[in-house]
């Protein structure tokens, strides 16, 4: 190949990615992130690394506590309930998040705005779409571990209190994702009901709404998936989920218990994912 016929790396493309490599070694600099941080200082460390991974190989199908009395749980009992609990909050969040979001999604979007509409009824509606936005950035900007902290800091380790911290930043986050779904939609159906004197709100709840419906629950099942992970996060804060357990084996450095837990979280995210891939091709059958 000559050089007249080498292809070129494009210019744009190239100071972008230099741009990019850039930054990251200026922050792995500032942060001083060196490979050797990644290797344990001592030999004790380095044989809990070693034990710590092989464990995996071998998960506890009984406790490794011996102080563990013969009437509690088996131990895949004891994390199957966990598993439960997990679940059950994520379906609690979802249940209160996705109806708020609809609702700001909504009122956060666009496409059910009259046209044309008057100078004061504009200034009303963009009033309540930045406002809506703003709620949802607000809400979505706080990891779920910050906002369980601060509800569980104010109203004590409760259920309600988990269930409440889960919920706020998903709904911002499907808020938002709800709102540029919406807005993206094709609009011929609408502009034709609009044409034959159908109102805003109807044409955005006959022409709009059902040709993004299923992108909203193909999007909300994803989310879920991320209820769950984040649920059993949780546990980490005080909330009896599988992290519970997970954290509680991790101090006393039962790690084949925390293999175990560890698997029955995979199985489960595994086997919603599944159901969510079935709903999605069902409601998406053109883009199986």
């Amino acid at each position: 190949m000559t050089v007249e016929n080498r292809p070129r790396f494009p210019g744009r493309r190239r100071w972008v990615f230099l741009g990019v490599a850039a930054v990251f070694l200026f922050c792995a600099w500032f942060l001083g992130l060196t490979p050797s941080g990644l290797i344990p200082p001592d030999a004790e460390r380095w044989d809990r690394t070693g034990r710590f991974f092989s464990a995996a190989f071998s998960p506890a199908l009984d406790y490794q506590d011996d102080s563990v009395p013969d009437t509690a749980d088996p131990i895949l009992v004891k994390g199957l309930k966990g598993i439960l609990q997990t679940l059950r909050f994520a379906l609690a969040a979802m249940s209160l998040a996705v109806p708020t979001a609809l609702v700001l999604g909504f009122f956060g979007s666009s496409a059910w705005w009259p046209e044309p509409c008057g100078r004061a009824l504009k200034i009303v509606l963009r009033t309540v779409f930045v406002s809506c936005r703003f709620v949802m950035s607000f809400a979505r900007s706080i990891h779920e571990l910050i906002w369980a902290l601060l509800i569980l800091s104010a109203l004590g380790v409760s259920p309600l209190a988990g269930m409440i911290a889960l919920a706020i930043p998903f709904a911002g986050t499907l808020g938002k994702v709800f709102s540029e779904i919406i807005d993206e939609e094709a609009r011929e159906a609408a502009t034709a009901l609009k044409a034959i004197g159908h109102r805003p709100v109807q044409t955005f709840l006959v022409g709009i709404f059902p040709r993004a419906l299923p992108d909203l629950i193909t999007y909300s099942f994803y989310r879920f998936e991320c209820a769950l992970r984040a649920s059993a996060v949780l546990g980490f804060v005080g909330i009896e989920t599988i992290g519970l357990y997970i954290q509680l084996s991790h101090e006393e450095f039962y790690y084949r218990e925390v293999w175990t837990y560890f698997y029955l979280l995979l199985a489960m995210i595994v086997i919603v994912d599944l159901w969510g891939a079935q709903i999605r091709k069902r409601l998406n059958p053109t883009k199986a």
